[in-house]
């Protein structure tokens, strides 16, 4: 990704700032904000002087008259990275339209926390969307049976509660769009009596972003090399 997805350096004042214990120090906080509003919201903060972050990747598409256009695809829909302080981030909050909350950490102190992504996972995730020409799938962290939640927005908004069940897992198809591979298909003659075995399927290597999830993309087998153990 080109550094002008970099946004170096607004939620209305009536909204309220969440209870969450903030870091001193400036680090990468995950921000939800308004569909297809990523990099307007984003370009917003950055001209603040607050450094912000989406992850995205140029793709190419083509409309049904023949016309080629090159767009930004955002990777991670809805949110933005947000390198700022505990009072910067509660600022942001309060007066930033479109920007709805930042992701919590509820997991790792008694008192919730805001999310924060580690410097290295950010890099790693730039240079991944910045240096392949294949399509990065983006895999949000996993929800779980029993599993303890909180609803967020709808009609439920503010009930604790537990996951029962999860949506079944699809099986992986090849889209124009898609970055998700499915093994090649036997074939197979009546006339001959061989057993045809399936080519291995495209291997995906990944990277994890804490308390988000994780980017993924397939990488040729000549491409990798094992780490000891």
């Amino acid at each position: 990704m080109s550094d002008n997805h970099i946004h170096p350096s607004t939620r209305p004042a009536t909204k309220n700032v969440d209870r969450a214990g903030g870091v001193p120090t400036p680090r990468w906080h995950v921000a939800i904000v308004n569909h297809n509003a990523e990099h307007t919201i984003a370009r917003t903060i950055a001209a603040r002087g607050i450094p912000t972050y989406v992850a995205s990747q140029p793709q190419l598409r083509i409309w049904r008259d023949g016309r080629r256009h090159h767009i930004d695809h955002v990777v991670i829909p809805s949110t933005i990275f947000i390198h700022c302080t505990e009072p910067q981030r509660r600022t942001l909050l309060q007066t930033t339209p479109g920007l709805h909350r930042f992701l919590i950490d509820r997991a790792t102190a008694t008192r919730p926390r805001p999310a924060t992504i580690p410097d290295q996972q950010i890099q790693r995730l730039r240079f991944m969307l910045g240096a392949t020409d294949t399509p990065v799938e983006f895999i949000p962290r996993p929800l779980t049976p029993g599993q303890h939640i909180t609803v967020i927005r709808g009609p439920l908004r503010g009930l604790h509660a537990e996951i029962l069940t999860t949506p079944a897992a699809t099986t992986p198809t090849t889209s124009s769009t898609s970055s998700t591979i499915s093994p090649t298909p036997t074939t197979s003659d009546p006339s001959d009596n061989t057993i045809n075995t399936p080519y291995p399927p495209t291997p995906r290597i990944l990277i994890r972003l804490h308390q988000l999830g994780c980017a993924t993309v397939a990488i040729s087998p000549l491409d990798i090399q094992p780490l000891p153990a």
